[in-house]
């Protein structure tokens, strides 16, 4: 079979962006963090970063996909490692610390499953109009004379944040790669400020071309051009591209829901109570949810009335049945929720049957995995199960709010996992149909 290329083409062309070129975005990270060596102890089930780890702090780790930056220290602190795909039985310092806190870094690793940050605005709908190119984050479009014009958008490259007012702040919206031909009633000619909230690459500049030579008997002008330029490179190093510092996407309180599951589908950026969602496009549309900081209560009505659920810090990759395509109304509160009065009698649980009306408990626990059949519905911690239907019965759970633990014996004792806030479809090996106490540890 002959050869299409030979190695000196290929170098000249530059494989690696010609491969650059065809790569698509990575999956999104997915990582098991373990308390104690050998995968186990106490764990947690992560997609996004974590500055302080839900388990308190992990000796083993399993990678499914993505790039990892493991640190002894809270906040990415300490002695950091990158850990790809794969399983690590004993992780921590040099010196045997523990792993405290995790980050995903994943599209910051070399060119591999990564799309730079881009953004096109237009001025009028379905792409017509003046247009502005965005690769860098900008807190004032009046800068680029195009404040307050946004009517369509094309994301190419990483996921957008446009807010309605300067500095990101207002309402704001999240965008993840796609076409947007109408930014709807909220953003339609409203944006002033937009930022990419992934880590973005420092840009390195283009290397000085030399001077064209021209045909001109007078050579004198040239050579004191030449002459000058090296001079001023001799005098003035060229000073290193610096990085772009990027952006927190945890920097303040917030919740972005997404009309698909996984964060997909339209979006929305929510810092401050919405009373109806109607016109936003998401109204009883809402399929998935990332909490950052602060703690958001969901309702099914406008006004924050009827079934509503308490979501804490946290990645919802598809809501609960319970409010699943059911939410009108979000907003933040200031401190923990008042239980009182979700539970008859003072009791800290109660056991529902499948498609049971929706209620406000910060714990379910479902019968059968991916949450069908009847449902354990807690709010505080129960020693034992014992006598109950849903003894040794649980195979899926959502938590809403707390970090819980979940054993297989009366009082806390067995095989125990901890979860925080999120959902999970089925329960780790060896769980499966035998929990038999549980509580909230914080």
């Amino acid at each position: 079979m002959p050869r299409l290329f030979s190695p000196t083409l290929l170098r000249s062309l530059g494989l690696a962006a010609l491969l650059g070129a065809t790569t698509t975005v990575a999956l999104a990270a997915d990582l098991w963090v373990y308390s104690d060596r050998d995968f186990t102890g106490s764990f947690a089930r992560l997609s996004r970063s974590e500055g302080n780890l839900p388990t308190g702090a992990a000796r083993s780790m399993r990678v499914a996909n993505g790039v990892w930056e493991a640190c002894t220290g809270v906040n990415f602190t300490g002695e950091c490692r990158k850990l790809t795909t794969g399983d690590y039985r004993d992780v921590g310092g040099r010196y045997g610390e523990a792993i405290l806190s995790v980050r995903d870094v994943t599209y910051v690793q070399g060119n591999i499953g990564y799309a730079p940050p881009k953004l096109q605005l237009f001025e009028g709908r379905q792409y017509r109009g003046r247009t502005l190119t965005l690769e860098q984050n900008i807190p004032d479009l009046g800068r680029a004379g195009f404040d307050d014009r946004a009517s369509s958008a094309i994301v190419t490259g990483g996921t957008w944040e446009l807010c309605t007012e300067y500095n990101y702040r207002g309402r704001c919206q999240a965008l993840p790669p796609g076409q947007y031909t109408d930014l709807g009633a909220q953003l339609d000619n409203r944006i002033l400020s937009v930022r990419s909230l992934e880590a973005q690459r420092p840009v390195a500049p283009p290397p000085p071309q030399p001077p064209a030579p021209t045909m001109n008997n007078d050579v004198s002008p040239l050579v004191g051009a030449i002459a000058g330029a090296i001079v001023g490179s001799l005098a003035q190093p060229v000073q290193p591209a610096q990085p772009v510092q990027p952006v927190n996407p945890y920097d303040r309180s917030r919740v972005e829901v997404y009309g698909s599951p996984n964060f997909t589908g339209v979006a929305m950026t929510l810092d401050g109570d919405i009373t109806n969602l109607r016109g936003t496009g998401l109204n009883d549309a809402i399929q998935s949810m990332r909490v950052f900081g602060g703690s958001w209560e969901a309702c099914e009505n406008k006004d924050f009335g009827g079934a509503c659920l308490v979501f804490g810090p946290g990645d919802y990759r598809r809501l609960p049945p319970q409010l699943d395509r059911s939410i009108s109304s979000i907003r933040q509160l200031t401190r923990e929720p008042n239980w009182a009065g979700v539970v008859a009698s003072g009791a800290t649980y109660q056991i529902f049957d499948a498609n049971a009306p929706r209620t406000r408990h910060p714990m379910w626990m479902f019968e059968h995995p991916n949450f069908a059949g009847a449902t354990l519905r807690a709010v505080g911690d129960v020693p034992s199960m014992g006598g109950m239907s849903m003894d040794d019965r649980t195979s899926s759970i959502f938590i809403s709010w707390g970090t819980w633990q979940f054993c297989q014996h009366p009082n806390y004792t067995g095989r125990c996992f901890t979860a925080g806030p999120g959902q999970y479809p089925e329960l780790p090996a060896g769980m499966n149909d035998s929990i038999s106490s549980f509580r909230r540890i914080q």
